[in-house]
């Protein structure tokens, strides 16, 4: 479809799989008398793509599309009581009761008016002034506006849980959403995110659950994969309300920090310089285990000159060099042909089996000793080798 993107992975590859020349403009917001001249029908198109597999409307909603809206199904009792059931099952399995929850897009804020009754403290969400009057007359603490990244950069870290309940569906942007609401969240917060089943439609026929609305339309595996990406922990995505909706359970994430890592790499050369510096210091020699590639990486970026040679049992690789440090890769043999007092094993991953090797088929009596983060560090003739 030319031009649209994809709310979520942002491919434009969208292929057109509905089609309807006739819908609502809005499903929700019923018409008095007066305001029939004034409608007309709207075209639907549905689209699904083909990089991440989300369904989804390509066309945008009306600029305040939700400045009059409301939607409620609190009057229902089974409503009432699966909200219920939702609440009591979400904040015992985080342990929430007492803490901090924000209800983003609450509606009329039954949702969070159960939160609060259950002992937590809500900030009720909503961009709806209608919606927003009707928290209000429920005693609930409100805020108003849309969830967008840095909406609510007052609030962020402050919350323990987010709820967003029928509401990721409606906003334009799934990642800018969820971004925010992670923002709102203490580092390991937890969220519930309920939306429509597209499993529903798709296993009964139900042409009727597609209107201009709802912009998403998520499977349990696309639910999972927009949480993903704006990095929570999907702890359980569930069908819910006899199936009708797909609900995650999430937990906030940090994105991986590699300063460690980055301070092992910048450490290595000067470990094992030393290392094998201490080692000639005593008339000792030491030979390498291991032309995988973690030792061809390591290898490449240290002094490689007092090496007296590399092995490994790999006899695809014998004869063949290491690029950067150019050594040749020779057959474990080499231990009884050129004797060594030092073994420094790089293939990380069979660490014990060459230890053992070492001992018992080559009959190595020298110092075993491995690479490990950025230093080289001796091990004992039984101890296993350091992850």
């Amino acid at each position: 479809m030319s031009g649209a993107k994809c709310r979520i992975c942002r491919s434009s590859d969208l292929v057109e799989v509905l089609h309807y020349p006739r819908a609502p403009r809005n499903i929700e917001r019923l018409l008095n008398a007066d305001e029939l001249a004034r409608d007309g029908a709207v075209e639907l198109r549905a689209a699904r793509c083909g990089n991440c597999g989300h369904v989804q409307l390509p066309e945008q909603l009306q600029a305040g599309y939700y400045e009059d809206y409301l939607m409620s199904h609190s009057h229902a009792k089974k409503m009432q009581d699966f909200q219920r059931r939702q609440a009591s099952e979400f904040l015992d399995h985080f342990q929430l009761k007492g803490g901090r929850v924000f209800e983003a897009g609450c509606g009329d804020g039954q949702f969070s008016a159960i939160l609060r009754e259950m002992g937590c403290e809500v900030l009720a969400n909503e961009p709806s002034a209608k919606a927003l009057a009707a928290c209000q007359a429920k005693g609930l603490e409100t805020i108003g506006g849309y969830v967008t990244a840095g909406a609510f950069g007052d609030l962020h870290g402050t919350f323990d849980a987010v709820a967003a309940r029928q509401v990721l569906e409606h906003v334009p942007d799934p990642n800018d959403f969820l971004r925010e609401l992670r923002n709102l969240l203490k580092p390991g917060g937890a969220g519930l995110i309920e939306v429509p089943s597209l499993e529903q439609a798709l296993e009964n026929d139900r042409f009727f659950d597609f209107f201009p609305d709802h912009l998403s339309y998520f499977t349990a595996t696309t639910l999972a994969h927009v949480c993903t990406r704006n990095l929570f922990e999907v702890v359980q995505v569930r069908r819910a309300m006899d199936g009708e909706y797909n609900e995650a359970w999430i937990r906030r994430t940090e994105a991986p920090d590699l300063a460690a890592i980055r301070s092992a790499a910048a450490d290595i050369a000067g470990a094992f310089g030393e290392f094998l510096s201490a080692e000639a210091a005593q008339s000792r020699t030491a030979a390498i285990w291991g032309a995988g590639a973690k030792g061809v990486l390591t290898l490449a970026m240290v002094d490689t000159a007092s090496v007296a040679y590399l092995i490994d049992s790999d006899p695809v690789k014998h004869g063949r060099c290491t690029p950067v440090s150019h050594l040749e890769v020779l057959p474990p043999q080499k231990l009884a042909e050129s004797p060594v007092n030092t073994v420094i094993i790089t293939a990380l991953a069979y660490k014990d089996e060459i230890s053992r090797d070492l001992r018992q088929r080559y009959n190595f009596t020298g110092k075993i000793a491995c690479l490990s983060g950025g230093s080289i560090v001796e091990l004992e003739p039984d101890e296993p080798a350091p992850s």
